[in-house]
């Protein structure tokens, strides 16, 4: 599944989820899940711990993002 949206659309999902909202954290999964996916191989092996780990960072760094100014520049 491929999701189309726009840089303002993606910078106000990541908005959201940096001030807690919990929606917004797995729709950012959502929208990189064949990214996650396609890094989730090891020696050529699909492998869940591997996605697990992939999105447990993802929801951690969103927790980490102090200002949206650090958005901004993520998103140039």
């Amino acid at each position: 599944m491929k999701i189309e949206m726009s840089n303002r659309e993606l910078f106000e999902v990541i908005e959201k989820a940096v001030n807690g909202d919990v929606k917004a954290k797995f729709e950012i999964l959502i929208i990189f899940e064949p990214l996650i996916n396609s890094e989730s191989y090891i020696k050529g092996n699909f492998s869940q711990e591997c996605k697990d780990y992939i999105e447990d960072k993802v929801f951690e760094y969103i927790e980490k993002f102090k200002t949206i100014k650090e958005i901004k520049k993520i998103l140039k």
